[in-house]
């Protein structure tokens, strides 16, 4: 549908306010030109069919629009970039690694989500003897998590290497990666490798 440009008689013509009220409707109309309503809060009222607005709340953006027929709000997330998919919200490369890595933040989600996390770690300096563990810690809506998404790798060649990744749901709150060496000797080094996608 599309409102057409119609003449108007001189007297109209003098009614401004009328016919600024007219003009803002075809843009609205015509070219898609209205403001949604921008909120940092969640929705939680009864909302009308088809109500809709953009939640923002740090790099998490939300298109909320209200379900009726279910009586709920569903929402579209996107991140930095995209929309209504996974999206990369953070990466670790740390090569030549000689000891163990202390539980270190990778990620401090702005809400609760769901989340896919994809480690690969490789023996980089073959050692004597050692094995290598990586460990992916959360928090979820019950209690502190963790997890080893790829397996243990012993560190006395360079062909020795694992990938393995995990879904979880998080709180807001620190999502932090460890990796140890156990039973290191002969000065073994590995390479360690994360990404952590947010998917809703």
């Amino acid at each position: 549908m599309k409102i057409e440009d119609f003449s108007f008689s001189a007297k109209f013509r003098k009614e401004t306010d009328l016919l600024d009220f007219v003009n803002d409707v075809k843009n609205i109309v015509n070219l898609g030109r209205y403001q949604m309503r921008v909120s940092t809060d969640i929705p939680t009222w009864t909302g009308e069919g088809g109500e809709h607005l953009l939640y923002i709340s740090g790099t998490v953006r939300r298109l909320y629009f209200y379900d009726d027929v279910n009586s709920t709000w569903q929402y579209l997330e996107w991140n930095t970039s995209g929309l209504a998919h996974s999206t990369i919200v953070a990466t670790a490369q740390l090569t030549a690694q000689a000891g163990d890595i202390l539980a270190t933040t990778l990620y401090t989600p702005a809400a609760a989500g769901l989340f896919k996390i994809n480690v690969y770690h490789i023996c980089h300096t073959a050692g004597a003897a050692g094995t290598l563990n990586t460990l992916i810690s959360w928090t979820d809506a019950v209690s502190a998590k963790t997890l080893s998404p790829a397996s243990d790798i012993t560190l006395t060649s360079t062909n020795n290497g694992a990938t393995g990744n995990a879904f979880f749901n998080s709180a807001a709150a620190g999502i932090t990666y460890t990796a140890t060496i156990t039973g290191g000797a002969g000065s073994p080094k590995y390479n360690l490798y994360l990404t952590l996608e947010q998917l809703v």
